[in-house]
């Protein structure tokens, strides 16, 4: 669920911002703070951007634009970033922040929003003694974002309290108990043990 992505990005520092850069290594960090307000804490095509992850990998010579008079200087710049972006299946605990008639609605970590509907549930009094403000497994069946989202929506299935095993009743089929038969070596071998 969580996954190392590059992002290519082309920025463009004004006249303002090199005004303050005094050596090679505060453009770096101009890049990286300019990178940092445009992709962490909201979502990207990758995912969920975590907060403090961005780092800088590599970023071309500044040049200017052709054509266009405002003095910034643009640079290509490859970032490595950690995102959030839950597959169908994914497991993750979370605490409820609401329930109401349509279900339970979970928050993970600031960064997925996650429904559990109650229509999935119906029958089921586990679910239906879930409390706000308790902490709950859910298992994720759809996610969907757009680039600057605050964050994910997704749908799960619930699957019992946290901390708790998740009980499987399982029939095992074993075959009827047959009777062991002692095994003793065959008469030959006993006489030659005897002579020895």
């Amino acid at each position: 669920m969580e996954y190392t992505v590059v992002f290519e990005e082309k920025v463009a520092l004004t006249p303002r911002d090199m005004n303050s850069v005094v050596e090679v290594n505060s453009i770096d960090m101009k890049i990286l703070d300019y990178l940092k307000n445009k992709l962490e804490k909201k979502c990207s095509n990758h995912g969920y951007v975590l907060p403090d992850t961005l780092r800088l990998l590599s970023r071309s010579n500044g040049f200017f634009e052709n054509g266009r008079f405002t003095g910034n200087i643009l640079y290509y710049v490859q970032a490595q970033g950690r995102v959030y972006n839950p597959a169908h299946g994914t497991v993750l605990e979370g605490k409820v922040l609401k329930k109401n008639n349509m279900g339970l609605y979970v928050v993970y970590e600031n960064a997925i929003r996650i429904l559990v509907p109650r229509d999935l549930h119906i029958g089921d009094d586990e679910y239906d003694s879930v409390n706000v403000g308790e902490t709950i497994r859910m298992e994720i069946r759809k996610s969907r974002f757009q680039v600057n989202d605050p964050f994910i929506l997704s749908v799960a299935v619930y699957r019992g309290r946290a901390g708790e095993e998740e009980t499987q009743e399982e029939e095992s089929i074993t075959p009827p108990a047959e009777e062991e038969e002692s095994i003793s070596p065959p008469p030959e071998e006993e006489e030659e043990e005897e002579t020895a």
